[in-house]
């Protein structure tokens, strides 16, 4: 009865601490990108993604240390299912999204390509040291993407304030650079040991009822370490920062498949997998980044002016995903966890 009441009580401050540091860590990244002359999209899916996916990584890296590989491949493959499947869908029936078209044009695309590729690459059933170093590889490769793209939306709105989290939007605190770096890095040491106090707690209460470590890697620490991502997505959304909650989901899905999954083939070498991480939760989290490609295709189609444009007259123009959309994702999410509940 003791440890129940410990474990409950770890969970509970660990949520409140997640959503105070995770609320704080959206206001101070804005500020650190205008100070910085980021674009809250480079932003979104640096900082705030990656720092996010933080407890994805010490997770997969402790799992596979200790040889619990299907804890840290179910990990991976979970906090992608959840955050496109729970966490953007649950902010899309809050109040409907409305991204610019760079956002659904560019970077939507990328994370279809990467999920695509990893889903190859486990195909036989075999995470191999090999895939693994395509894999940090494919992560390199992203991060210098990221900043030539940084340094091109830069140009382009050097006499623009387009795109809907334009300045007027983005909270700007009287924080100074340093300050907002030091700010930054202590929110995700929060953020991190509060998903850390959460995951321990839920953890130890599901072994408590003999649950599995291939189905608690799925979804207890799954949804423990995406937690960080639902709390400051949530804050983006109640501060309108709709660019920057789809490029740190976006983000944070490419960070868990080029970085956090590529660390149990490094760490362990070859890591066999079970077949229905292939045919069930492989499929699932290809299957939910397909829906959303599909919607944000309708979106960029249905949008008054075409996204091909190159020119002022199609750079600016937003792209609305209504609640309805939205609803379709979670659907898609429940159907999964229906079936995982069922062959588990």
């Amino acid at each position: 009865m003791l440890s129940t009441v410990t474990h409950l009580l770890a969970i509970a401050l660990g949520f409140v601490a997640l959503s105070r540091s995770a609320d704080r860590l959206v206001e101070v990244s804005s500020t650190l990108a205008f100070r910085l002359g980021m674009s809250m999209l480079t932003i979104g899916m640096t900082i705030v993604a990656f720092g996010t996916s933080a407890p994805e990584l010490a997770v997969s890296a402790v799992a596979a240390l200790e040889g619990s590989g299907s804890i840290a491949i179910g990990n991976a493959l979970g906090s992608n299912i959840i955050n496109t499947g729970l966490v953007l869908s649950v902010c899309g029936l809050v109040t409907p999204l409305v991204f610019s078209h760079r956002i659904l044009s560019h970077e939507m695309p990328l994370l279809m390509i990467v999920s695509g590729v990893t889903f190859l690459l486990m195909a036989d059933q075999m995470l191999s040291r090999f895939d693994g170093y395509v894999l940090s590889m494919g992560l390199i490769a992203y991060v210098i993407y990221l900043t030539k793209r940084n340094d091109n939306q830069n140009n382009e709105q050097n006499n623009e304030q387009n795109n809907n989290d334009s300045d007027s939007d983005v909270v700007i605190l009287p924080l100074s650079t340093s300050r907002s770096i030091v700010e930054v890095i202590a929110m995700l040491v929060i953020l991190i040991g509060s998903s850390k106090l959460l995951v321990w707690g839920a953890t130890e209460l599901a072994r408590s009822f003999g649950v599995s470590e291939m189905v608690i890697g799925l979804t207890v620490i799954a949804f423990g370490t995406s937690l960080p991502e639902l709390a400051a997505a949530l804050a983006c959304v109640k501060k309108g920062l709709f660019d920057m909650l789809l490029a740190m989901i976006i983000g944070s899905n490419i960070f868990n498949l080029l970085g956090v999954l590529a660390i149990p083939s490094l760490l362990s070498g070859d890591l066999p997998l079970e077949a229905l991480a292939i045919t069930r939760d492989s499929m699932a989290m290809l299957g939910l980044t397909s829906l959303l490609l599909i919607i944000a295709i309708s979106a960029l189609i249905s949008s008054r002016r075409s996204y091909l444009t190159d020119t002022g007259v199609g750079v600016n123009f937003e792209c609305t995903v209504s609640r309805f959309k939205s609803g379709l994702i979670l659907a898609g999410f429940v159907v999964y966890m229906v079936v995982l509940a069922m062959t588990f």
